[in-house]
């Protein structure tokens, strides 16, 4: 039997969800979006779909050798109107780190370039919450028409 799909997604680069999804990153660093409560990240489920954003990302902010996350891209780009969702995760760890340096035990496990996670880091406070996922495919694509409620700078997304 097929688990329920959550009912909530969480928003992240669709080069990262790539690499969630290809088992090239198993951890999430997160800050917390402008319209996140208090500027602050909270894990507030422990289940989710992996919503593809393609907004904010580039070459750059990559390390060298996961650049290739980017090829074809726009191809994943659900048609206007609508969001696609392949991937659910679930959460098996969640840690806030609070000294950059503790950072560096998390670099083999993520493909965000080093300038990235520091301007993260510094931004606004020095924290970042790491959370340790495990990601699975979705039986089928599920494609939902958009909804002005998933825009804006938010990790959470209710999909009820």
């Amino acid at each position: 039997m097929t688990p329920p799909l959550p009912r909530t997604a969480f928003k992240e680069w669709a080069a990262i969800c790539r690499a969630l999804a290809g088992g090239r990153q198993d951890v999430i660093l997160r800050k917390g979006g402008i319209l996140e409560p208090d500027g602050r990240f909270r894990v507030e489920h422990s289940e989710f779909l992996l919503l593809p954003t393609f907004l904010h990302q580039s070459p750059d902010q990559l390390i060298p050798e996961a650049r290739d996350l980017l090829d074809g891209i726009e191809a994943d780009r659900p048609p206007d109107g609508s969001v696609r969702f392949t991937h659910a995760a679930t959460v098996c760890d969640a840690v806030q780190v609070r000294s950059i340096d503790d950072l560096a035990a998390f670099r083999h496990r993520h493909v965000w370039a080093d300038a990235v996670v520091a301007e993260r880091f510094h931004r606004w406070r020095d924290e970042l919450h790491v959370l340790t996922v495990a990601v699975r495919p979705l039986a089928e694509p599920l494609l939902l028409p958009w909804r002005d409620s998933f825009a804006g700078c938010r990790s959470w997304v209710d999909l009820a």
